[in-house]
């Protein structure tokens, strides 16, 4: 209205100047007339304009729809929502939180993101579900939820629970506010209480440690033999990861076995590592593990457990030092090696002692489970028959057998051995593998090699 005011005033005397100017008492009368109806003129428009600015100036304005300032809107459910949330309009996404791009791997990307099509986040066989249920949600005012799979951003995928809530009444048409939890992210629940609690018992009184991890491996639970074991409480070390309690030279195999697991490489996983109590003290733990999912390449909170092994451990290493020993008692005296193979028609060594070079001329790794080389070779033509057929005639009895044949070596020399073995069979009489020693007898510490093995076999 000021400005109504101001502009009037202005005009009036600009015209009144010029008017002066201009005026010329011998003009015609009609100029003169036609001079003033004008200037009433002027005067009743200003009039009237301020006498209708009021009145139109407080008639309500028609209301348009209300239109949502995404960045605003957007910034607001960063602020205020923990969950993954999200704006979207039609079928693209216009604003996501920082849970959202955290639970995707995305951090720092929510420019990229910003007016992608859903779909680009979506597991491609879930892409008609998520159609249809955006186009359902069109007539409905209330919100749904559904199950689907999305894509994590190095493209495996999570098993998802989907809500699309309508963003106002008076939205533009296709305004949701989207939001997700990840299954395998949440603990089961179960609504018979009873079976729960039984569960829940027999679970704290094992002796083996039970664990779940989440998609990111942060532990989400542990029964109380990890506090019996390794002094830490449960519930000091939750959304910790594993790998915090792992003895440094194991962690790169278990990192390499639980990422696996975790991205849906891998549905199952057994190997051994060492955990750290909290006096400092490591232990040797068998771990197995799977996956909460079946589906291949999809991520996978992991639960397993955790069984103490030390004693065997330290059972399996006495015994190797015994070995050891009485090794150290023959070897040195007298050229023979120990062996372990396969009953096939080769014999394939699993393993072969450091004595083989010594007798055979050739080194342990050139003869252990080679495609290209076997022992057979290495007996003479003449002998190996005769050979085969007489270990083959004591195995089938059970019984451990004793010959004397030649071998060639790798200088084509011919040197007379003694081999002695036996097979080791499993509990239901199953042939597993063949055990010996083979002693080149052309030895001059034959004879008092032999008496330290009669020595060793009194003794035993």
């Amino acid at each position: 209205m000021n400005i109504i005011l101001f502009s009037l005033v202005m005009l009036s005397s600009i015209f009144v100047l010029v008017l002066g100017f201009w005026w010329d008492s011998t003009a015609p009368f009609k100029v003169h007339i036609s001079t003033l109806a004008a200037v009433l003129a002027m005067f009743l428009s200003a009039t009237l304009a301020m006498t209708l600015y009021p009145r139109l100036k407080r008639r309500p304005q028609p209301q348009s729809p209300i239109a949502f300032d995404d960045v605003i809107w957007g910034q607001d459910l960063s602020s205020k929502l923990s969950t993954p949330a999200a704006v979207i309009d039609g079928y693209n996404i216009k604003f996501a939180n920082n849970a959202f791009l955290k639970e995707l791997g995305m951090n720092g990307m929510r420019d990229m993101i910003t007016d992608l099509p859903l779909t680009n986040l979506i597991h491609p066989s879930s892409h008609q579900q998520m159609t249809d249920f955006i186009s359902r949600q069109h007539n409905q005012r209330s919100s749904e939820t559904m199950m689907l799979r999305m894509l994590y951003v190095d493209g495996t995928t999570i098993p998802a629970q989907i809500s699309l809530s309508p963003l106002n009444s008076l939205q533009q048409h296709g305004q949701f506010l989207l939001q997700f939890t990840t299954t395998s992210s949440s603990e089961p629940t179960s609504t018979k209480l009873d079976v729960d609690h039984t569960y829940r018992y027999l679970i704290d009184r094992l002796d083996q440690i039970v664990f779940q991890m989440n998609v990111d491996q942060k532990i989400i639970f542990l029964n109380p033999a990890w506090e019996r074991m390794l002094d830490y409480t449960p519930q000091e070390c939750m959304q910790k990861t594993l790998f915090q309690f792992i003895h440094p030279e194991d962690l790169p195999l278990a990192e390499a076995r639980i990422n696996a697991l975790t991205e849906g490489k891998r549905h199952h996983s057994q190997f051994e590592l060492r955990l750290i109590a909290k006096n400092g003290r490591s232990q040797w733990f068998e771990m197995r593990a799977s996956t909460t999912s079946r589906l291949k390449s999809e991520r996978s909170s992991v639960m397993g457990t955790l069984t103490d092994i030390s004693r065997i451990k330290q059972t399996s290493a006495d015994l190797k030092a015994s070995a050891r020993l009485a090794n150290d008692m023959i070897m040195p005296n007298v050229p023979c090696m120990l062996y372990r193979c396969k009953n096939d028609r080769n014999w394939t060594f699993d393993y072969v002692s450091d004595g083989c070079l010594e007798v055979t001329e050739y080194q342990p790794y050139e003869i252990t489970n080679s495609l290209h080389f076997n022992y057979m070779q290495l007996i003479y033509p003449d002998d190996q028959q005769r050979v085969w057929e007489y270990v083959q005639q004591q195995v089938n009895q059970q019984r451990s057998f004793q010959i004397i044949y030649r071998i060639q070596t790798r200088s084509n020399k011919i040197k007379w051995v003694m081999e002695r073995g036996k097979g080791v069979f499993s509990g239901t009489d199953e042939l597993l593998t063949l055990e010996g020693i083979i002693i080149d007898i052309s030895s001059e510490n034959y004879q008092s090699m032999m008496d330290g093995l009669e020595q060793m076999t009194s003794e035993q």
